[in-house]
């Protein structure tokens, strides 16, 4: 079987239907063809790792002379057998002139067909009830996402930047929510708190990461000089000593120390806003339709995403790279959420919307979680120009006639509101 595809910039508009049912081959026509090489490059690894040798052939046509494109695809038509046009995407005079090739080679039994990547159907575009055929819909992971369009995930735990990974064991979701109902009691002072904690394990020189030890004269300089303000909050301490995820707290005889419980609770008593991804993290994994079915088969968070798609090591390597706090797909829709604890400025949203629009095009769900907005005129901004780029700010939810702040969420009320992102 042949599919021929007719170049769109949408990167996945160009594979869709080799993740329903892969060819022997696919015919990309487009007025790009180096452009279209690159792409075919990817797409073939993408489907190779699935164990699917598909040959990706590319032909040009000037997408302003309709003649010129009829006569490309006539001569693709008479080279292959089976052939079968995926509109999903490409230009109005491609798709025109695929209703010529119908036509004219009605007795080869041409089909024709387009996916709807939104909700996975196949709209029967010829009307001879015949369409490629999947037992199950499509879904993607959120790597082949990524390289499909072009990038890769960082995923080299020796790297700084590196995708984070973690052991979601009954024991660290048991610990991920402990810390999650401290946090969200007054999450500008969890971040005031997280900061102190932070600085000393930057400071520390002692081999046993799990323990720090600072002298407090100098976090306190480190502190201040960063911007931020030395606390030791009583009720914070306690309650993070009571649930076990730290102990050895001390700040006598001019030393500050702390021994966190493991590694994963150090990371995330480092960083002000990772238990607020985390949080978010965990809703995703667990919201479920109404069928029961999970609503993402694939969640990651922390995805740090290369874009060109060849990692550099070495001291002196260079790569663009993004962070994505948590990233889900449903089927072949990735959906793109970035979580902000505390104060941040709009160009958060920019970040976002690049980043998304980059490895999602126009399916990309973006989604901006937020829990420190208030009603000044900046976070009113704020809120406006997420609604102009059609970023879904969420800063709690409408339940049951009420409104609830993200921080007030019940935790079936998190996978609830999780589970609609991928369809807003």
């Amino acid at each position: 079987m042949t599919y021929i595809e007719f170049f769109d910039k949408d990167a996945i508009e160009n594979i869709c239907s080799c993740f329903i049912k892969p060819p022997e081959r696919v015919v990309l026509v487009g007025d790009n063809e180096k452009l279209m090489n690159r792409h075919a490059k990817h797409y073939r690894e993408v489907l190779l790792s699935r164990g699917k040798n598909v040959v990706f052939d590319c032909y040009t046509a000037n997408r302003s002379k309709i003649q010129e494109v009829v006569a490309t695809l006539s001569m693709i038509v008479e080279k292959y057998t089976d052939c079968v046009f995926d509109l999903t995407g490409g230009d109005d005079v491609f798709l025109v002139a695929t209703g010529i090739i119908l036509e004219k080679y009605k007795e080869r039994n041409v089909q024709m067909h387009r996916v709807n990547i939104r909700n996975n159907t196949i709209v029967d575009c010829d009307l001879d009830g015949e369409t490629i055929f999947a037992e199950e819909e499509p879904k993607i992971t959120i790597e082949e996402s990524i390289k499909v369009y072009g990038g890769d995930i960082v995923c080299d735990d020796g790297q700084e930047d590196a995708t984070c990974n973690w052991n979601m064991d009954a024991d660290f979701i048991k610990d991920i929510n402990a810390m999650w109902n401290i946090c969200r009691a007054n999450t500008r002072l969890w971040n005031t708190q997280i900061f102190v904690f932070n600085t000393a394990d930057e400071m520390r020189k002692q081999s046993d990461a799990l323990s720090v030890k600072v002298p407090l004269d100098r976090l306190i300089e480190a502190v201040e000089r960063d911007g931020g303000n030395y606390v030791m909050i009583n009720g914070i301490i306690q309650r993070l000593k009571k649930a076990s995820l730290i102990s050895a707290v001390s700040t006598e005889n001019n030393t500050f120390s702390i021994k966190f419980k493991n590694e994963q609770v150090k990371r995330c008593l480092t960083v002000s806003g990772r238990i607020l991804e985390l949080k978010m993290f965990l809703a995703a994994l667990e919201a479920k339709e109404k069928n029961g079915t999970q609503t993402y088969h694939d969640v990651r968070t922390g995805v740090n995403i290369d874009w060109d798609g060849e990692i550099h090591v070495g001291q002196d390597a260079f790569d663009t790279t993004n962070e994505i706090d948590v990233m889900m797909m449903h089927g072949m829709v990735p959906v793109f959420v970035s979580c902000k604890n505390g104060s941040f400025d709009n160009n958060e949203l920019y970040k976002l919307n690049t980043v998304a629009t980059r490895f999602g095009g126009k399916y990309a769900k973006k989604v901006l979680i937020a829990t420190s907005l208030d009603s000044s005129d900046f976070s009113k901004y704020i809120r406006q120009r997420a609604k102009d780029m059609e970023i879904r700010l969420i800063e709690g939810y409408s339940i049951n006639g009420g409104w609830k702040a993200i921080t007030e969420m019940s935790d079936s009320e998190l996978k609830k509101m999780m589970r609609t992102l991928w369809s807003s």
